[in-house]
This record gives structure tokens, C-alpha cells and sequence, in this order.
């Protein structure tokens, strides 16, 4: 099925976008699986954000991508909806004046599926093509092509999900779904299988949760600050680290 008009617009804060840019920053996502093409990506992202090296720039590609997987939540938890996420029919496009580069994902069919039966197995098959499937080729090839860390790169995932679904849960307009959002978001924190994820020693989102209790600290530097006007995240463990050193 297509979404509505209406659903489209909600995925739009979530930067969803419908129209091509024809940036040199635009990409088409199964692209960004080759070798070849995903280094020249990151090279452009690198010069663009001013970051000191292309492990930086893989880092921010990765932060970036986490809106592709939190509308793809948003489907699911609130209206019962699988995306079709086929790498190759998905564009990462880029307003060539915002300096930030905040990239949308445009999808020349979007598509969904429905969830019709038993709505248990049905998330576990979402959670496994959304993660597995679509999300661990890129984080591996990132990782094995420019030797950062999978945790950096699955906390950068992991913090997005964890303020969308806070968000969510707020929202009094989805107070309709919000027991269906408190068990989603349990499932993917506790509940799902690490195989899920494409890991299946653990669940990475469960790897950095620390509970709602307090600000979360986080575990890893995105290396945000190794940008060209970048600065150290509220919750960077460097500022923590710090502030133990100035105190000791």
C-alpha cells in the first residue's frame, strides 16, 4: 500500500522528503554499500562538515541516517506499518545551502506493508528487516572500511530511538497507541533477540541503555567535535571524564 498524503506529511519532520535535490551530496543508499562509492561518499561529507578524517565523517553519515530508521519505528508503532526500505529504491538528499547537512531520504516508491495477523511475529519480522537486513550491511561497511568502532556507531543509532519513543510516549495525540509504544519500545530494548540486529551476541540498543533516571550519559564520542564547527555533545563521556580528572 502507499501511505496517505497525511502520513507523508508526519514523516516529514522525521526527514522524509519527495522531491530530488541532484546534490553532489545525494546519494542512492545501496551506493553507499560499495566500497568505492562509500569512500568518495564520506571524502565529500569529510569536506563538507570539516571533520578531521573520513572514521569522523562515518560517525556523522551514521547520526544522520538514525531519521531513516526512526520514521521506519514511527510506521510501525504508531499506525501498524512496515516501510518497504529497499536500499535501491531510497535516496539520501542534501540541501546543498545548510551548512549543518541535515540530508533527507526520498523513496522512489514508498511504499508499506500492513499488519493484518498476529501482530507479535509481524513486529519481529520489522525489527529483523529494519536492523539486520537493511541497517547492519551499512554499519559493517562502515566499520571495516574505515576501522571505527561498531559501538560508536550503533550509540549513535541507539540515542535517536531512545528520544523518539520518549517523545512519542508524551505525545498526548498518540495517547490512542501509547501502550503499544511503552511495548515496543520495551521489545526493542529488552525483548528482541541480538540476531535481530544483525548481532547476535547482543542487542546493541540494550548494550547503552541506562534507564530514564537522570541524563544519559553516553558511552562512546560520536566525535562530533572533530568537526569543522563542532562542539562536544551534552552527554559526551569526554566532559565527563573531565570534570572526574578536575575534580580528583
Amino acid at each position: 500500500m502507499i501511505l496517505t498524503a497525511e502520513e507523508i506529511k508526519v514523516l516529514e519532520a522525521y526527514r522524509l522528503s519527495t522531491v530530488p535535490t541532484n546534490s553532489p551530496l545525494s546519494i542512492r543508499v545501496d551506493h553507499l554499500l560499495e566500497e568505492g562509492a562509500l569512500i568518495h561518499y564520506l571524502e565529500k561529507v569529510r569536506k563538507k562538515l570539516g571533520a578531521a578524517n573520513n572514521v569522523v565523517a562515518a560517525s556523522m553519515l551514521i547520526k544522520r541516517y538514525s531519521f531513516l530508521i526512526v520514521m521506519s519505528l514511527y510506521a510501525m508503532s504508531v499506525w501498524n506499518k512496515r516501510l518497504v526500505l529497499s536500499p535501491e529504491r531510497i535516496w539520501l538528499e542534501t540541501d546543498d545551502h545548510d551548512d549543518k547537512w541535515l540530508p533527507t531520504f526520498r523513496f522512489e516508491e514508498l511504499h508499506a506493508e500492513i499488519c493484518t495477523g498476529s501482530r507479535e511475529p509481524w513486529r519481529e519480522e520489522t525489527v529483523r528487516q529494519l536492523f539486520a537486513e537493511h541497517l547492519f550491511p551499512l554499519i559493517e561497511k562502515l566499520r571495516k572500511t574505515v576501522k571505527i568502532s561498531g559501538h560508536i556507531l550503533w550509540e549513535n543509532i541507539s540515542i535517536y530511538i531512545y528520544w523518539v519513543y520518549e517523545k512519542l510516549r508524551n505525545d498526548e495525540i498518540l495517547a490512542h497507541v501509547h501502550e503499544q509504544l511503552c511495548d515496543d519500545f520495551h521489545y526493542l530494548v529488552h525483548g528482541a533477540d541480538g540476531s535481530l540486529f544483525g548481532t547476535p551476541q547482543q542487542n546493541p540498543l540494550k548494550r547503552f541503555w541506562k534507564g530514564n533516571d537522570g541524563p544519559r550519559q553516553r558511552s562512546t564520542c560520536c566525535l562530533h567535535y572533530q568537526t569543522g564547527k563542532g562542539s562536544h555533545c551534552r552527554t559526551c563521556p569526554r566532559i565527563a571524564h573531565q570534570r572526574c580528572q578536575a575534580i580528583s
